[in-house]
């Protein structure tokens, strides 16, 4: 598929581990494009992913882009698309699918020991609280794309008991000078026990549960998978959400707790977590006709139950990252 195209650059490598993503040159959308195509080597070969889920991903990622391009009253903001081709595994050879969309220039990519600040994040939370309005105004047809699955699935799938050894065993060998106190060394020890299939399904059915309605989820909105300007005076200006490969019907506070998790420090959580809450609810209530899916306690009490396994997870998985990208 890559050959097809005049590849500029590589700008995937280090920045994701589900997709191969070039920068290509397509004269017929004007230039340098961005080209996404599922699937990647060594994802599948630490993880054992397969084609199958390769392309439950990325199919469920173009159904989203094609829900996003008919909301535009929304104003959500997301990368221009120009083509949209599903994964077909039912045909050999299997048909590999793709994504081409608009490539925006002066991205400043940012990693894991990277933060944002409360107020960089508020443009980000309304983007979020506009896509997950959409899913009320979907047609069932359209509503039954949507996994209701993932989180299950994907993550009892990803830490599996070798991926888990993997993940929490950086933190045991030579990570362990990362860590301050005797209680951040007996939390390390907790992990292996919050990232489980029961808790992950548990989770996954929490509105079923609990009643709270689900909305459409993105899945994995952490800060790396939305795009931030740098500006001159060094504070980040939001520019745009991507991958939606992980779009699921769910409850809000899953991704609400991911954004908090990953994209603030500590004490800026704490400090802004109720109010960056305040203004999703508010403009949920505003982009849904006057009327929230959910109360105000409702979220509340969904942000705390799902911040136990976004911190779970990043806790598990940063120091490996952190190490392969050579940050201390």
């Amino acid at each position: 598929m890559v050959a097809e195209f005049k590849v500029v650059e590589d700008v995937g490598t280090g920045k994701g581990m589900l997709s191969c993503v070039k920068l290509v040159y397509e004269e017929q959308y004007g230039g340098n494009v961005i080209l996404k195509i599922p699937g990647s080597d060594s994802t599948r070969e630490r993880f054992l992913i397969d084609d199958i889920m390769f392309s439950r991903l990325h199919n469920t990622e173009v159904d989203s882009y094609t829900f996003l391009q008919q909301h535009p009253d929304k104003n959500i903001s997301y990368p221009k698309i120009f083509e949209l081709e599903k994964m077909d595994t039912t045909v050999e050879p299997i048909k590999r699918g793709h994504i081409i969309m608009e490539y925006m220039s002066g991205i400043t990519h940012l990693y894991c020991y990277d933060n944002l600040k409360p107020n960089e994040l508020e443009e980000a939370v309304k983007n979020l609280a506009r896509f997950h309005s959409i899913g009320q105004e979907l047609t069932k047809v359209e509503a039954d794309l949507v996994p209701r699955d993932f989180l299950k699935v994907w993550f009892t799938k990803l830490f599996i008991q070798s991926n888990k050894d993997l993940f929490i065993g950086t933190w045991k060998g030579e990570m362990t000078d990362w860590l301050s106190s005797e209680v951040a060394e007996q939390a390390i020890g907790e992990l292996d026990g919050l990232l489980t299939p029961e808790i992950f399904t548990k989770l996954n059915d929490d509105c079923q549960i609990t009643g709270v309605q689900e909305v459409l989820c993105h899945g994995d909105y952490s800060f790396h998978n939305l795009l931030y300007q740098k500006l001159s005076d060094g504070t980040f200006k939001f520019k745009a959400i991507v991958d939606f490969q992980s779009v699921n019907w769910g409850n809000a506070a899953q991704d609400l707790s991911r954004l908090f998790v990953t994209a603030l420090s500590g004490k800026d959580r704490r400090d802004s977590e109720e109010r960056l809450l305040k203004v999703y609810y508010d403009e949920l209530i505003e982009v849904s006709n006057g009327k929230a899916p959910f109360t105000w306690n409702q979220l509340k009490q969904s942000y705390i139950r799902f911040f136990r396994l976004h911190g779970a997870i990043v806790c598990a998985v940063t120091p490996g990252l952190q190490k392969s990208s050579g940050k201390s």
